[in-house]
């Protein structure tokens, strides 16, 4: 009657992460908020900390310039959140009841 590949959602969570469009469908969701987060983030941090300040309290030895400090930053905060965010996606379970019915009610 019906295939149940018309219905992916219907599929188990095993069969889902096994999916290479599995990682695709994590890393949106991920990557978008930890960009916004670290964009925050780095916003309020350099409200209260100058990155020429930062550089000579740390490697004086470097060059880095304001710009270069404002980027690493930026990376950092956006590294960690990402780290966060996806490791939160991966331990979330779905519950049984939602995983049985494909997130469907009824």
């Amino acid at each position: 009657m019906n295939d149940p590949k018309d219905f992916p959602e219907l599929e188990t969570e095993e069969a889902r992460t096994d999916e290479p469009n599995w990682l695709v469908r994590v890393l949106g969701p991920v990557m978008w908020p930890s960009f916004l987060v670290s964009a925050l983030a780095t916003w309020i941090f350099f409200l209260a900390i100058d990155p020429a300040d930062l550089h000579a309290a740390t490697f004086p030895n470097w060059e880095i310039g304001r710009e270069a400090g404002y980027s690493i930053g930026f990376l950092m905060f956006w590294a960690v959140s990402a780290g966060a965010s996806f490791l939160t996606a991966v331990l979330v379970k779905r519950p049984e009841k939602a995983r049985d019915k494909g997130g469907r009610k009824g």
